[in-house]
């Protein structure tokens, strides 16, 4: 479930137990196959492919080691 708590900022709470979360909306462009892909993937897990590229992202971050040596908002030697 989700609530908005700002313009592009929405409240995430997965059960009424659970601290709400802020999220933020991104607009992302993909690859005519990827997309493709993300929804035959999100079909067989009946799921949405928003949830689908969500579970993505937090599996990249966990599995990505963190750089000590580079300050932060620097990602592969580029700003964000």
């Amino acid at each position: 479930m989700r609530s908005r708590v700002g313009s592009n900022h929405w409240a995430v709470v997965g059960s009424m137990n659970e601290r709400p979360r802020k999220a933020t909306r991104l607009t992302v462009s993909l690859e005519e196959q990827d997309y493709r892909t993300l929804s035959e993937i999100a079909l067989a897990r009946d799921a949405s492919v928003s949830w689908v590229i969500r579970q993505a992202i937090r599996q990249f971050i966990e599995t990505t080691p963190k750089q000590a040596d580079q300050p932060p908002g620097i990602v592969g030697g580029r700003d964000l």
